[in-house]
């Protein structure tokens, strides 16, 4: 005697149903980490700012005017002025718009008949998913001084009064900085984030070049002056191993704060708010000079040792440029059996820069420890 049986990896295993779950977990949130209304904004408030002159005029390229301070001293009391005259300055910044775009296409009806899985649904979700985190990428990359993979933000090395690369001992006794990050050590636990590297920042943040370059304007938050700190998640690691940080946190009162840059915060130290991002950039040394070792050519980081650049920001850090806003195009193929969509967008992305300087982002270079 002899059963039918139907099992998997059996004589009818084509003929065994499979059952999928209607719901299907998400690999990337839909929404962006540089959104609108808490990082991203049209006022000269916001950390990058959005100039949409491109949505109603012709052209690729857009011209931001950053105007330069008057810094003469002037006439006192009886003194002529007519004929001493200033003259106003402005350095332009210049912000390239491209298309960025993505497509989905489902095979066809019978595809889509073999599965409880709303494919149309998930390719719009899954399109927009991937155009927040292109953009946010291009943010980072851009705010950074580095390249990204499809050659819409170029390489810009950040600029001499606006980076710091070194760090302070675990025990936070001493802040020490280095030339390049090839000289990033780890000897006493040095060179790593903390609230000492915090403060350094906002001091640089604060130093008046002159005619060369000005003060990083903070963020204004009800009369009350902030910049913005993005860490890299091993920077994080080591700030709260800190006491310092740890004990200044229980007065923050960070994420009670309705003002939406407080959301999300890993806290505050001294005006800068800290927030935690996944896609700050890191560099490993492997004791040669390829890409995944550098930031800037010829500096590859210590073999073994891994270097994270945070980005400690002011107003302006960064212009946002867009021809378009996000758009969607459904399309039916194959005799209107096969589904496809397409999102893109028509935007740009450039580091503000004035005189030549980094407008207001410090890139700060420091040594982190990897989880083992």
């Amino acid at each position: 005697m002899a059963n039918t049986v139907f099992v998997r990896g059996g004589a009818h295993s084509a003929s065994v149903e499979e059952v999928w779950g209607e719901k299907t977990y998400r690999q990337a949130e839909k929404d962006a980490f540089f959104n609108d209304g808490r990082f991203v904004g049209t006022d000269s408030n916001s950390i990058i700012q959005v100039n949409a002159d491109l949505t109603k005029n012709k052209g690729d390229q857009i011209h931001t005017p950053l105007r330069a301070r008057l810094i003469d001293d002037g006439k006192i009391n009886d003194a002529a002025i007519e004929g001493s005259e200033v003259a106003l300055t402005f350095h332009n910044c210049d912000t390239t718009i491209h298309k960025r775009k993505q497509a989905v296409r489902i095979d066809g009806e019978m595809t889509e008949r073999r599965t409880k899985i709303k494919l149309r649904g998930e390719a719009k979700e899954a399109l927009g998913a991937w155009h927040a985190e292109s953009r946010d990428t291009d943010i980072v990359l851009g705010l950074s001084g580095l390249a990204n993979a499809v050659g819409t933000i170029a390489a810009a090395l950040p600029t001499s009064a606006r980076r710091f690369i070194g760090g302070q001992k675990t025990d936070s006794t001493g802040l020490a900085s280095v030339a390049t990050d090839a000289l990033i050590d780890d000897t006493a636990g040095i060179h790593l984030f903390g609230t000492s590297v915090l403060s350094h920042l906002k001091r640089m943040a604060q130093v008046d070049g002159g005619a060369s370059y000005g003060k990083i304007r903070p963020i204004i938050i009800k009369g009350k002056k902030h910049y913005v700190f993005f860490a890299s998640p091993w920077q994080i690691k080591a700030l709260r191993f800190e006491d310092k940080w740890i004990n200044a946190q229980k007065d923050a009162n960070v994420r009670g704060h309705e003002n939406p840059i407080f959301s999300g915060a890993a806290g505050m130290w001294d005006g800068v708010i800290v927030h935690e991002y996944e896609k700050i950039q890191t560099r490993t040394g492997a004791g040669g000079a390829t890409a995944p070792e550098i930031f800037e050519a010829a500096d590859p980081v210590a073999s073994g040792l891994t270097v994270a650049r945070g980005l400690f920001c002011g107003a302006q850090a960064g212009i946002l440029a867009y021809g378009r806003k996000i758009g969607w195009k459904e399309k039916m193929f194959e005799y209107e059996s096969q589904f496809g969509v397409e999102v893109s967008s028509v935007y740009g992305f450039t580091k503000a820069k004035f005189n030549s300087q980094d407008f207001a982002v410090i890139a700060c270079d420091t040594r982190v420890d990897l989880d083992s």
